[in-house]
């Protein structure tokens, strides 16, 4: 940490307290196709030239080939080993910090990775630190491209007469966030953020809500999130058993799999989504459920998803509006998706449920688009 330059606009409160190990066991990085920047390809194309792929989206590049196609990098041996863990690419070395640039540099823990719930011999702020200072020109570099789209967003939202400061959102929804845990008061929350008007917080629900209707609006909720265009682009959960579990929607229904290394599925069974009941936390999950609010609530990148729908609107939505119902979304797709793992696993949203539903959930939330910029 003290490698750092005291200039930069850095955050790394979500490492504070937090320390983990990388269990070879589970190997969720593996999946994640890794780009290899351009000073990394050279010792590929010399040492494993067909292990290397050429893609075009979202930009032109290379990374690592998968086993057939869809499954764990080639690289990963049966043991669940990393072959060339010395020349391993940058992306792969970088997990699972993730570095957001808006207006600053923000570093977020992928809480999808099991290691970083239950301790370990690494410490999180002193990785994420070193890697911060391992990448600091490119840092630098694309925080002033950022800075430029952040300074834009904020003179839009001004001349639509909608801007409202972040750090003031960020307050409302702290002071509230005890309330994010009572399906109604939720339900009231979205209603209100799909107004002309612009919103504030309740400080309660607005009244009745019809339990069937809510469970039924959730669930599609849920299925939309879960939806893929194909089996690498699909959501993946690691279980405790380090299964790698996916859930395929198919024409309103869920087919249940388990992927393997070498890209095959294993069918486990079809989930029929209508017999998920829709769960709240309880008793130590209450407060692991509103830990991860609140984590949510300082990331920049979540704030920088709300500015993205902002502007997909065409600014059109307050930016209020847009960023409250964003974490309500969030907190009910939550909850569906740790319902839906409760459901499978047989168990509840106590505190080993609730961190259950959070593995299964937070690399995803992690994707979603935004106006800033992943290193």
């Amino acid at each position: 940490m003290s490698l750092l330059p005291s200039d930069l606009d850095l955050d790394m409160s979500e490492l504070e307290g937090r320390r983990f190990t990388c269990d070879p066991s589970c190997g969720l990085c593996c999946l994640c196709q890794p780009e290899v920047l351009p000073h990394e390809a050279d010792w590929f194309k010399r040492s494993h030239p067909r292990r290397l792929v050429e893609k075009k989206r979202p930009h032109q590049h290379f990374a690592l080939a998968l086993k057939g196609g869809q499954g764990a990098c080639t690289f990963l041996n049966p043991s669940r080993r990393c072959e060339i863990y010395a020349h391993r690419p940058h992306y792969c070395r970088q997990f699972p910090f993730h570095v957001y640039l808006g207006r600053r540099a923000q570093v977020e823990l992928d809480l999808s990775c099991r290691g970083v719930w239950y301790g370990g011999a690494e410490d999180a702020m002193v990785e994420g630190g070193r890697m911060v200072h391992d990448n600091l020109d490119a840092i630098r570099e694309t925080l002033q491209e950022t800075r430029d789209v952040y300074r834009e967003f904020e003179a839009n939202c001004r001349d639509a007469g909608t801007y409202r400061p972040e750090e003031a959102l960020r307050r409302e929804v702290d002071r509230r966030i005890e309330m994010f845990a009572e399906l109604p008061y939720l339900a009231h929350v979205l209603d209100l953020s799909a107004e002309d008007e612009e919103m504030s917080l309740p400080d309660a629900p607005g009244g009745p809500v019809d339990a069937a209707e809510l469970q039924r609006s959730v669930m599609e909720m849920g299925l939309e999130s879960l939806a893929a265009e194909d089996v690498f682009s699909a959501p993946v959960y690691c279980d405790p058993n380090w299964r790698w579990n996916l859930f395929l929607v198919k024409e309103g229904g869920l087919k249940w799999a388990f992927l393997n290394d070498d890209g095959a599925l294993e069918a486990a069974r079809e989930v029929d989504p209508g017999k998920v009941k829709l769960l709240t936390p309880e008793g130590e999950g209450r407060g692991i459920f509103l830990s991860y609010l609140r984590v949510l609530n300082r990331r920049d990148s979540m704030m920088g998803y709300a500015a993205y729908l902002v502007d997909d609107y065409g600014y059109e939505d307050y930016p209020s509006n847009t960023y409250y119902g964003v974490m309500a979304t969030t907190a009910l797709d939550l909850l569906w998706r740790s319902s839906l793992v409760a459901h499978l696993r047989g168990g509840r949203l106590d505190r080993a449920g609730m961190i259950e539903g959070i593995i299964s959930y937070d690399m995803d939330r992690l994707d979603a688009p935004a106006i800033g910029a992943f290193l």
